[in-house]
This record gives C-alpha cells, sequence and structure tokens, in this order.
C-alpha cells in the first residue's frame, strides 16, 4: 500500500531566507559583483531559481563569469543567510502533528546539501525526515518548476501521488508540486514584498494555520 508524504521546500518555508538572500543579493551587491551592473539590473526574478538557473540566465544576457567562481561567491552568501535568517516558528509542533497522525516526512530543495545541512543542522527533529533531497545534486532532474524533484521523492518513499502534499511559497516550487500532481499549500508568512503567489490549492500564513488545513480532511 502506498505511503502519503509531506515534503516541504526549505527557502521560505522551513526559514525566513529570501529576504536575506534578496540583501545580499540586491542591497551588499553580490549580483553586481559576480556579473556587473548591466546584467545584475536585468537578471529579474531570484526567488525560487535554482542557482544553477540563474547562472545560466546571467550568461544567456552577457555575463562572463565561470561556473565555479559563480558558485564561490554564492557560497560565501549561504553561510551567512543560513546562519542569520530566523526559523519559521510552529514548525516543530507541525512536525509532531505529521507524524503522529502517519506521515512520512520528506523535504526537496534546489540548494547543495551544504546549504540544506546548514539549515537542518539548527532543527531538533531534522531525524524525522525519511528523505532529504537536493536537486542541484541530480543532474538528471530538471529544476523547479519541472516536476522532477516531487516525483523521485514520492518513487523513492513509495508514496502516492493523491495522497501526499507539498508546502511550498515560490511559484516555481508550487508549480513543481502540482505538475507531480500534489496538493500543494502556497506558505505566505515569508514572501518577499510584492511578490504574488499564484497556483496553490490552499494558502497559509503560519504554520498553525497549515494544520487546521490538514485537520479539514483537505485529502479525504
Amino acid at each position: 500500500m502506498a505511503q502519503k508524504a509531506f515534503i516541504f521546500d526549505m527557502d521560505g518555508v522551513l526559514i525566513r531566507s529570501e529576504q536575506e538572500w534578496i540583501k545580499i543579493e540586491r542591497d551588499e551587491g553580490l549580483l553586481e559583483e559576480m556579473f556587473g551592473k548591466e546584467v545584475a539590473d536585468k537578471i529579474g526574478e531570484t526567488v525560487g531559481i535554482a542557482i544553477g538557473e540563474i547562472y545560466k540566465k546571467a550568461v544567456a544576457l552577457g555575463a562572463t563569469i565561470s561556473k565555479d567562481e559563480f558558485m564561490r561567491f554564492y557560497e560565501q552568501g549561504a553561510m551567512k543567510v543560513y546562519r542569520r535568517c530566523h526559523i519559521t516558528p510552529g514548525t516543530k509542533e507541525l512536525v509532531t502533528y505529521l507524524k503522529d497522525n502517519g506521515w512520512l516526512l520528506a523535504l526537496v530543495s534546489s540548494s547543495p546539501m551544504p546549504w540544506i545541512k546548514l539549515v537542518l543542522d539548527r532543527f531538533d527533529w531534522k531525524d524525522q525526515l525519511s528523505l532529504v533531497l537536493s536537486v542541484n545534486e541530480h543532474p538528471e532532474l530538471k529544476a523547479k518548476p519541472a516536476p522532477d524533484g516531487y516525483q523521485y521523492i514520492l518513487k523513492t518513499l513509495d508514496a502516492s501521488a493523491v495522497d501526499s502534499l507539498a508546502l511550498e511559497d515560490s511559484n516555481p516550487g508550487i508549480a513543481s508540486a502540482k505538475a507531480a500532481g500534489l496538493f500543494t499549500i502556497g506558505y505566505s508568512e515569508h514572501l518577499v514584498d510584492g511578490y504574488e503567489q499564484k497556483g496553490a490549492d490552499v494558502t497559509a500564513n503560519n504554520m498553525d494555520e497549515v494544520i487546521k488545513i490538514l485537520t479539514t480532511g483537505v485529502l479525504g
């Protein structure tokens, strides 16, 4: 019998990191330092976009930085972001509720695994996760908004898409989960100013609201 899985995104869901990335990329000049002002001004929205996709877009716009140098810059930024960003309140209570009600827990992120580990090391419930997937570490998987990461988790855990659920904040993440057939909660607590979230089945502004949604029996 197939299992039911609750799959977390990381940035903007478990942690308030998108604002910190914007500070580093824009206010502290990371994008301009890497790409030059002209490309940095054209790069557009980076929320929910895999770093590999940011690099591809920058090169297409004329950036000449090597991939290795690009990654060094971003790794330095990640050390700042993931050590200083706020942890989402109520996450442990949600995890307890999910485990008590028979859910398998997983995490799918576009971030490299070392960045994910920086975050998970801040949680005393990390061992409750049955699977942690960095799409970045799997070149055979396409980045969000493609459904590959979610499909990989469902197959690995022998979980049913129709009985599983995703918690995502960004539109690429929401599109990824929906394309894989999951009921998707749009998490809005940490959205950056002006970001218009689209495509989720329902929305939740905090972890208490996520639990309330689950208690309504949204999956039947």
